[in-house]
């Protein structure tokens, strides 16, 4: 039995998929492919595929984790090439390894997050409107929690790696935490931003945001992959 860390990529059309729908696609393309996995064992055997971080609705990444053991007698290569020629395009394995890190080893996920601008000139004010906010002492909003809702300090959790003003729009660089104890969503810190801006810059109006995972992190900083 051999396990396997396969990384893929989840981009355009695929990032509308859900984690759940995701989960039953791989099942099928493991099938389809004739991969033989390691099914788990007890009153309902079912294919053992992991994902050791769920990626957000509308995100797209490069960097997604899915762990599976082959039993039989396929190399990981030959394994990630059948996969491939089953998947849809935009839902591809880019790589397959030993896994080296436990998924609790994961702390942190950076991301690249696209704020267009609904006027062409008006990236610059934007980009001031977002120092503004950022630059507040405290950012608190409601988030979801398992026992209902509960009240976080974004300031306090989300790093702000960088800034860019682009042409039309502002990209803006985000280190989140992430993992089994803490799970924050970039969303929660631009619909934050969004719902800030009416009241403090009513004349800069906002367009399509565009969200990317950029890589998964330990402790150590070093890459989950």
């Amino acid at each position: 039995m051999i396990p396997v860390r396969a990384t893929f990529e989840k981009r355009r059309r695929a990032k509308y998929i859900s984690h759940l729908d995701l989960m039953r696609c791989m099942q099928r393309a493991f099938k389809r492919a004739g991969v033989p996995i390691w099914y788990t064992e007890g009153f309902n055997p079912h294919a053992y595929l992991m994902f050791p971080l769920a990626l957000s609705l509308g995100c797209e990444s490069g960097c997604e984790c899915m762990d599976f053991r082959i039993d039989g007698e396929m190399s990981m290569q030959e394994a990630m090439e059948r996969l491939n020629r089953v998947l849809p395009p935009d839902l591809q394995i880019l790589s397959v390894a030993d896994p080296v890190h436990k998924h609790t080893d994961i702390t942190a996920a950076d991301y690249a997050v696209t704020i267009d601008c609904a006027e062409d000139t008006a990236a610059e004010a934007l980009r001031q409107s977002w120092d503004t906010f950022f630059a507040q002492p405290e950012i608190l909003v409601e988030k979801k929690t398992k026992r209902g809702t509960a009240q976080v300090d974004l300031k306090s959790q989300a790093q702000l790696l960088g800034a860019d003003t682009l042409e039309n729009a502002v990209r803006l660089h985000l280190r989140m935490p992430a993992g089994t104890s803490v799970n924050v969503n970039p969303s929660l810190l631009t619909d934050a931003f969004l719902a800030w801006l009416p009241e403090n810059a009513a004349d800069v109006h906002t367009g399509m945001i565009h969200a990317e995972r950029l890589a998964i992190l330990c402790a150590d900083g070093s890459d989950f992959v």
